[in-house]
């Protein structure tokens, strides 16, 4: 697979007007309100789903909460609500007005509508299909399709093309597309038949990811801009906590996330990766939801460190003893992370920060501007 290089071009927030952002900024929301977020774009707009209940949201500093409809996961639906880059576009779920049946879809910020987008034959309970993440570039959308009442695989939307099978490469095993790079060419998730194996599909081909030979790397949750990394989560024991990932889609090089040296958990997990794959957020559990936990973020040549210590170090005020239990993704510059806390040991809100030091790559060009990144880690 050839590296890719990417255009960035700023652009303005599509909901409300957006407020100076000359420091760091902090942001909550309660989860009763709107549900979980789950997306974030690089002009700080939220998107997320509300578990069962009130569909599919987008938030913005200037312009607060937006119901948006659709299907959201829970109740026998599955799903996420990721964005775009430029926040023009969520991934979720709609019903096809036809069959009745909640299908993978796409949410036109600008027009305020959802399009179904089918199915690959099959059905399950009231889904055909369900949308889990959506290219940078806003023109595919991943997730999971029936083959039968008990079988899905892995499917993908593209613009001008329609939605296809990935398939699986363990004969009547699942699998899931989680997240997807910048044009869709680099599709992760998970294969059955091994656990939840890590998978990656490279220009629709499908790899394992291996820890080793022999050891099975868990589910894959977000792949980078330039598609040459993806991450994903690890499981530990009472003894020995997990860590998450880093797996090189060019070189077939899995790597460790350490979990933290002090204080991690049972639980590890890498949710969200920048554009190069430099920076990771995510979060350490014990038994229990992620919503339980620590939320981190590790920079590679700094390593792994709670998110409220990073926050601390690049000046982000946020209220004395809130808890960040989970980031659940971060931009693909870096400047925007979002995730689950509150001010209890239980996560009851979602909070949204940005952080406005700038990330240098390579080549010298800063996070944010105009210009061409070599795809080069720093």
């Amino acid at each position: 697979m050839e590296i890719k290089r990417i255009a960035i071009i700023v652009g303005v927030v599509l909901t409300g007007a957006m407020p100076a952002l000359a420091q760091g900024m902090f942001w909550s929301f309660p989860y009763a309100t709107s549900g979980y977020a789950e997306g974030v774009s690089d002009n700080g707009v939220v998107s997320g789903s509300g578990d069962g209940a009130g569909g599919f949201f987008i938030w913005t500093a200037g312009g607060g909460l937006e119901a948006i409809g659709g299907n959201p996961p829970g109740n026998g639906l599955g799903g996420q609500g990721k964005i775009s880059n430029d926040g023009a576009r969520v991934c979720g779920n709609s019903t096809d007005s036809v069959t009745g049946l909640s299908e993978l879809s796409l949410y036109e910020v600008s027009t305020g509508t959802w399009t179904p987008m089918g199915g690959i034959g099959g059905s399950s309970g009231a889904e055909t299909s369900s949308g889990w993440s959506i290219s940078g570039d806003g023109q595919s959308v991943v997730g999971l399709g029936w083959v039968d009442g008990g079988t899905a695989h892995a499917v993908q939307w593209d613009e001008g093309v329609g939605l296809y099978d990935l398939g699986s490469t363990v004969a009547g095993q699942s699998t899931r597309a989680n997240g997807a790079d910048l044009d869709g060419n680099v599709v992760c998730g998970w294969q059955d038949g091994n656990g939840r194996q890590g998978a990656v599909w490279v220009d629709g081909v499908q790899e394992l990811i291996w820890v080793e030979a022999g050891v099975p790397a868990q589910e894959a949750f977000a792949a980078s801009d330039d598609g040459e990394y993806v991450t994903g989560i690890g499981y530990g024991d009472f003894a020995t906590p997990g860590n998450a990932y880093r797996y090189n889609t060019v070189t077939d090089v899995y790597e460790v996330v350490p979990n933290l040296a002090v204080g991690g958990e049972q639980n590890m997990a890498g949710a969200g990766i920048t554009a190069h794959g430099s920076t990771i957020v995510g979060g350490t559990w014990p038994l229990g939801p992620a919503s339980w936990g620590k939320a981190v973020i590790w920079r590679e040549g700094v390593g792994t460190m709670l998110l409220s210590d990073y926050l601390d170090e690049m000046g982000v005020a946020y209220p004395t003893g809130y808890t960040f239990n989970f980031a659940s993704d971060v931009s693909s510059d870096g400047r925007w992370i979002i995730g689950w806390g509150g001010s209890g040991f239980f996560a009851d809100e979602n909070f949204v920060v940005y952080v406005p030091e700038p990330v240098l790559f390579a080549d010298g060009f800063e996070s944010g501007t105009t210009g061409e990144w070599d795809l080069v880690a720093p």
